[in-house]
């Protein structure tokens, strides 16, 4: 039966036994206990001046506080830092993975939706939106609506929810609805009595302004049997007296506002009077 030696280290210094003189046999333990180490000897050997024993001859093994030196010192060395002794979860404390995508679990962080907005011209245009994320918005030309992208899914029009136009305070105008032209006769309901008491009152005319309307007379030039109307100015001009007609024009301050007046008069030295002279003589 095999006899394992087990040798100690008894002189000053750390690290197993080295130099030109001693022996070990192969798998021969020995204790450094200055160092904290075991050393194992690889193979036999005995040292000597031309082939020493060296530390390499043995396998080193540190005890428990040198192996925790050595791990402190490593993970210092790494710059690992405090993740390094966390776990991996959702929890408290805990580091999150990412999934297959390279993201973070909705349970992790919720999604972040960044609106773009999107002009289309038809449905089928808008279930073809392939980078409409949810939050979207497609502005539908050919309806003139809105839909925002609900869910994932932008091919399926079920995911797409209309943007309902809020009502506004005015739906019509005397039940008349788009563009309405208002007029007196479309408005109706308004009675005599109510109209003509509007009138009466001095709401958009004073009572002087009414007066002036009121005494407005519709004046016409009519022709009879006595007259004739011509055809042009030059047949106009050849056939009445050259200033046969006198005018003069006057301003009736007494209105509000003032009336311009005319005053018109025949030319008395182009007319017969009981008495004129013709030719030198009176008649």
């Amino acid at each position: 039966m095999a006899t394992i030696q087990i040798k100690r280290r008894t002189t000053a210094g750390t690290g197993p036994l080295t130099g030109s003189t001693g022996t070990i046999k192969a798998g021969e333990p020995l204790v450094d206990f200055n160092g904290e180490h075991l050393f194992i000897a690889k193979a036999d050997k005995t040292g000597s001046v031309g082939t020493p024993l060296v530390e390499s001859d043995y396998l080193k093994i540190p005890g428990v506080a040198k192996v925790d030196t050595q791990i402190d010192t490593k993970i210092t060395a790494l710059g690992l830092g405090t993740a390094a002794t966390k776990n991996t979860g959702t929890g408290n404390g805990n580091i999150p993975i990412l999934d297959a995508d390279g993201k973070l679990a909705d349970s992790v962080i919720p999604k972040v939706a960044i609106t773009n907005t999107w002009v289309v011209a038809s449905q089928a245009a808008m279930l073809a939106l392939s980078n409409a994320q949810e939050g979207d918005v497609a502005v539908r030309t050919d309806i003139n609506k809105s839909f925002i992208l609900k869910t994932t899914g932008y091919a399926t029009l079920a995911h797409w929810q209309e943007l309902l136009t809020p009502t506004d305070s005015v739906t019509s105008v005397n039940g008349s609805t788009g563009a309405v032209t208002i007029t007196l006769a479309g408005l109706g309901g308004v009675s005599t009595t109510t109209y003509n008491a509007h009138v009466a009152a001095d709401v958009h005319l004073t009572t002087t302004q009414k007066s002036i309307l009121a005494n407005v007379l519709n004046t016409r030039i009519l022709s009879g049997a006595g007259s004739e109307f011509m055809v042009s100015q030059a047949a106009f001009d050849a056939a009445v007296l050259s200033n046969g007609i006198k005018l003069y024009q006057y301003i009736d301050s007494n209105y509000t506002p003032s009336v311009v007046k005319y005053a018109i008069g025949i030319d008395t030295t182009k007319v017969l009077q009981p008495s004129s002279i013709i030719d030198g003589g009176t008649y």
